[in-house]
């Protein structure tokens, strides 16, 4: 399969402190892809490489007239702190469409990524969304991973709960699997609960469960200000939704009878 990597600037391996790898991957209501992104554009990550795929969906994407084929990109941003973590921020515009594409990114990125850090990764962190009947006020994030000493690091922070069994579809699931289960690092994967409805393209609420959960952990400093907007935005969508479906729901008025007609 052909997988392109183009690197836009050098890194020197031993100028890379305590790497990490942040993964979101477009998904359920963008919750992982969102959360990833403003965390990218908080910290002012530098796009380090441009990555196609031929699984990739075959659609051009427009934005503001300019014509681009779809790639996964992945930001580097280093630290400035002496025991801090280098963050090397990994999302695409698709996910790969088949198994065999998922597979194969996943081996080829992870190959790549010991490359360029001399086999030094401490772990990969992949975001996503996980479906619920009930959504607390700040929802859950549940955790799962292939080392249980360092989930368990997790499972410390507030508003997480152990993710017991089940399913994870997609790249979201499997390339920190991957990682982990071929001796590159620990994957992770951390799931935040949503309630996605048919209006609501985004759930920037669960996106910032995700954010708040990675900047706690990671010592990251964070602008939640585009975050709250969509957040806001979304609550005002759900509340005319909400209007309207109570309007609809209302039982139809009575008939006053048929004199009411000859008055």
């Amino acid at each position: 399969m052909y997988i392109n990597i183009e690197r836009k600037f050098e890194l020197e391996k031993n100028n890379i402190k305590n790497p990490i790898v942040l993964i979101g991957w477009p998904g359920i209501a963008l919750v992982a892809k969102l959360a990833i992104t403003s965390i990218q554009e908080s910290l002012n990550a530098k796009e380090f490489l441009n990555i196609t795929c031929f699984d990739f969906p075959p659609k051009s994407i427009v934005e503001k007239g300019s014509l681009e084929i779809p790639s996964a990109k992945l930001y580097y941003k280093p630290t400035d702190k002496e025991d801090g973590n280098d963050f090397f921020i990994l999302t695409a515009s698709y996910q790969p469409t088949n198994p065999e594409g998922v597979f194969e990114f996943s081996k080829t990125f992870c190959e790549e990524m010991d490359k360029i850090t001399g086999r030094n990764i401490r772990m990969y962190v992949s975001t996503g969304a996980m479906i619920s009947d009930i959504i607390h006020d700040t929802p859950l994030v549940y955790v799962c991973g292939t080392d249980q000493d360092l989930v368990q690091t997790f499972l410390k922070m507030e508003n997480t709960k152990l993710y017991e069994g089940g399913y994870i579809s997609g790249a979201n699931g499997i390339l920190p699997a991957w990682a982990g289960a071929n001796n590159f690092a620990p994957g992770i994967c951390l799931l935040a609960e949503t309630l996605p409805l048919p209006m609501m393209t985004l759930d920037p609420r669960s996106s910032k469960a995700l954010v708040t959960l990675l900047k706690d952990y990671f010592s990251i400093d964070m602008d939640f200000s585009k975050l709250n907007e969509k957040i806001k935005e979304m609550e005002h969508i759900f509340e005319s939704f909400k209007k309207q479906a109570d309007q609809f729901m209302k039982p139809p008025t009575e008939d006053s009878g048929a004199d009411s007609y000859f008055r």
